[in-house]
């Protein structure tokens, strides 16, 4: 039996956060980051907004390929279910990551 697949369109247009290719992913997280200014964006918002289940690679890559310059902060926040985690929330700064020649 075949598994039915979620609907990619709505509309008319591509629901992007079925794509999960890492290109799209990447595109949907500097958007999100840029969308949320000084607030930044974590891993727990990534994971159940933005269908990413490894921000942290998504970030590696805008940083070492894309030059992004997007500082760590560390906090602890609560999952959708209500658990608390140490978790990651990314803030987008202006200029070229620091590990970018």
């Amino acid at each position: 039996m075949k598994k039915k697949k979620a609907p990619t369109t709505r509309r008319g247009h591509k629901d992007s956060r079925n794509d999960t290719n890492a290109q799209a992913q990447c595109q949907r997280l500097i958007q999100a980051l840029a969308d949320a200014g000084s607030e930044g964006f974590s891993t727990i918002q990534a994971r159940h907004t933005l269908n990413i289940m490894m921000p942290a690679a998504r970030v590696y890559e805008l940083r070492h390929d894309c030059g992004r310059n997007i500082q760590t902060i560390w906090n602890m926040e609560n999952t959708p279910e209500g658990h608390p985690h140490r978790v990651a929330r990314y803030v987008l700064m202006p200029g070229k990551w620091k590990g970018v020649a």
